[in-house]
């Protein structure tokens, strides 16, 4: 597959699904049903709520990185900062321009159908960028660099990403290829690849997050039984995933990049 016919197939694949919110919610409904996993991921975004609120603060400029529909653009909006929202698909775009709007918070945000890999941004422009599950749909080089170059000398990259290395998750990823395009389906991160971003950045931080907490999702229609559960697991994953070898193993990585290295690809 050639670089343009990714782009296109990326753009067009998150177009029609949100379309399909509005005018086939039944389908919608099939093509995101992994969102029930994200009823356990509560431990991971405090994390990132957290860090958000500690760095977005007035007067800082942040990019959303690929920002979809801009559930994460609002947030941020929210905590004072000025935040650009950058996407491949015009339709997410949409809905994120009404949804800050509707919040009034319109006058606080941009947003621009970009290729993210080769935006028109300055060197340097941004504080802050958040890359909330966006890697994977990404040729890493590329945009490892594009980040590196944007971001200010003493800026920060908060990213969130599944991992590889999990063969439970991987199976569940094959068996619903309906929900991703067929780049993404081969391109979830790994070690190695989150290793990649030091060739990019003098300092990778990173922290791991549910591993037994997924066994909750079953419970999460009974709010009593899911809460009780779901605190034990969180528990079991907090000292799981302090074994260095296991942490890979986890569900979801995030980790902050630092020192840019304004490294050049091509």
């Amino acid at each position: 597959m050639s670089d343009w016919e990714r782009k296109v197939e990326e753009a067009v694949f998150h177009d029609r699904r949100e379309r399909l919110r509005h005018t086939a919610p039944e389908e919608f409904e099939q093509m995101t049903r992994n969102h029930r996993f994200y009823a356990v991921n509560r431990a991971s975004k405090r994390f990132m709520e957290k860090w958000l609120r500690e760095h977005c603060t007035p007067g800082r400029r942040v990019l959303d990185y690929c920002c979809g529909g801009g559930l994460n653009t609002l947030f941020i909006a929210e905590c004072g900062a000025d935040v650009v929202g950058i996407d491949i698909s015009a339709e997410s775009l949409r809905a994120a321009r009404v949804r800050l709007k509707s919040e009034g918070l319109g006058d606080r945000s941009l947003f621009v159908v970009a290729d993210a890999e080769r935006t028109a941004f300055a060197d340097g422009t941004f504080d802050i960028i958040l890359c909330n599950g966006v890697l994977h749909h990404l040729d890493l080089a590329p945009a490892f660099a594009e980040l590196s170059r944007i971001l200010k000398p003493h800026g920060k990259v908060f990213c969130v990403e599944a991992l590889a290395h999990n063969p439970v998750f991987q199976l569940y990823r094959r068996l619903t290829p309906h929900m991703r395009t067929s780049w993404e389906l081969n391109h979830i991160l790994s070690r190695r690849q989150i290793e990649f971003a030091r060739r990019y950045f003098g300092s990778v931080e990173t922290h791991f997050f549910h591993l037994a907490s997924l066994l909750a999702v079953p419970f999460r229609r009974r709010p009593r039984v899911f809460e009780r559960v779901l605190a034990v697991l969180d528990g079991v994953d907090r000292v799981l995933l302090s074994v260095p070898g296991l942490r890979w193993w986890s569900w979801q990585c995030l980790f902050v990049l630092g020192k840019p290295r304004r490294v050049t690809h091509g």
